[in-house]
């Protein structure tokens, strides 16, 4: 793997073992097999990898039978998506599409001036239903401020929907977790009360003061890398759980480890999150990231990832988690409530006025005047959910089709028939870097586990070396 080509070409040779269609792989490597299912990966000598592949099936032992049971289970978690039924967990709230950023890449393009809020009313009752869905699960109650716009903006309405859903948290006997994402840009105060009100704050940086100046500028031009840091240091010294995201441009593309170093030395987070530029609003297609720029991409993320581990955060990228049962970021997959501003709850986290989501057709629950309760329309979740979960032709037998979000957010499938579109058999930029970052952590991992094995003596070796990685 000493480029990143043969990474990408490396993970187009897992092939798919022949056990009645399940989700099971191999991989030919110099000196040993991998077997690999959702959640489990295997590593055997290339001598015994027939021998072994015979074992896998439901009435196999050891690893074969636990390969075969892993599969079975990808298969049922994926199926659950479209069969449980819509049971919200997290209530995400976009209070309105107001910006105090220019961002320059932004799909949602908000306004500089005042735009549609989110009322408090419907904050109220939606958080009702997630609440006691919370005491039903036993879970915390989440409850996250995101948005079209910059949420913090408006701070006396953040403060009179957080002592609202207190209330509700306490009336359900919920312990309520309390996460913001902001771009930070605010007044010192602003930056205590933040640290004092919620249990993790996300703070949208885009890398050293060039580059967070030109794609994260104020409305006026200014940069907004001074101001930032200021607030990141405040969160720091209140000792405020942070998370940072970062969106990768063509323009930052090749500056991945620089933008990790700086990120660790300026917010010292938890965690870092590398997300490909999205497609829309301020980012038409051929502003985007394509097929070609796939390889530096993944070989630019992988040196930030080692430079992030060296702080001690870890550097992390949603569209493919090898850790769990993933698929398009679809709400109505995540039991997640989003409302937007004109009063409705979306399917879809990148719309986010009620407008544009009635024109997607992604509309899930709205607050019904007549009884004051807020309803989900289930039926019509059953209808995304059929809709949205479309596995394309040929992603059928790929080994991390139960770990990918595909094109999601660029592509969906409720776009394609109004303009047009059709699933391309070429593997896009999406489809190439989240393939092949999945594949670098089986193959460290099968690395991993082959040397530890090589490390004992000749008469203890055993012929199969396997993992649960979920």
């Amino acid at each position: 793997m000493s480029t990143i080509f043969s990474v990408l070409e490396a993970a187009e040779t897992f092939r798919p073992v022949g056990v009645a269609g399940r989700p099971i792989f191999r991989q030919d490597c110099a000196v040993y097999t991998i077997f690999y299912a959702p959640g489990c990966l295997c590593v055997v000598s290339l001598s015994d990898a027939e021998r072994f592949e015979a074992t896998i099936g439901p009435q196999g032992e050891g690893w074969g039978a636990e390969l075969w049971h892993r599969a079975e289970w990808a298969v049922a978690e994926a199926n659950r998506w479209q069969e449980e039924p819509f049971s919200p967990e997290c209530l995400t709230l976009y209070m309105n599409n107001e910006c105090n950023l220019c961002c320059v890449y932004c799909h949602t393009d908000p306004s500089p001036k005042p735009a549609a809020r989110l009322e408090l009313e419907i904050i109220t009752t939606a958080g009702q239903v997630v609440a006691e869905n919370c005491r039903k699960k036993n879970r915390p109650f989440y409850v996250v401020f995101h948005g079209g716009g910059e949420p913090t903006l408006r701070h006396e309405r953040v403060e009179s929907a957080m002592a609202l859903l207190e209330a509700v948290a306490l009336a359900h006997d919920v312990k309520p977790f309390r996460y913001v994402a902001t771009n930070g840009i605010m007044s010192a105060e602003k930056a205590v009360w933040l640290a004092h009100h919620f249990d993790l704050i996300g703070l949208s940086c885009d890398g050293p003061a060039d580059i967070q100046n030109s794609q994260r500028p104020l409305w006026s031009g200014e940069g907004t890398a001074h101001l930032l840091e200021r607030t990141a240091h405040i969160l720091r010294e209140e000792g405020c759980r942070l998370h940072a995201r970062t969106t990768i441009t063509s323009a930052s593309l090749h500056r991945q480890a620089e933008i990790a170093d700086y990120i660790c030395q300026q917010l010292a987070p938890e965690e870092i999150h590398f997300e490909p530029v999205y497609v829309g609003g301020r980012t038409s297609p051929a502003d985007g990231l394509s097929a070609q720029h796939a390889n530096a991409c993944v070989t630019h993320f992988l040196e930030a990832r080692k430079i992030a581990q060296r702080y001690g955060s870890r550097l992390l990228s949603s569209g493919s988690r090898p850790d769990s049962i993933h698929g398009p970021y679809c709400h109505v997959f995540r039991h997640v409530l989003n409302l937007v501003p004109g009063d409705v709850a979306t399917a879809c986290f990148k719309v986010t006025d009620a407008a544009h989501v009635a024109e997607k057709g992604a509309v899930i629950g709205a607050l019904n005047r007549a009884n004051g309760r807020f309803e989900i329309d289930h039926l019509r979740v059953q209808e995304l959910c059929r809709r949205l979960d479309v596995i394309p032709p040929e992603c059928v037998n790929c080994f991390n089709r139960y770990h990918c979000a595909r094109a999601c957010p660029d592509r969906c499938p409720l776009d394609d028939k109004a303009h047009g579109f059709s699933h391309s058999s070429e593997p896009g930029f999406r489809c190439r870097v989240q393939k092949a970052l999945t594949y670098v952590t089986l193959r460290e991992t099968a690395e991993g586990l082959w040397s530890a094995a090589m490390e004992k003596t000749e008469g203890n070796r055993e012929n199969v070396h396997g993992t649960t990685i979920l």
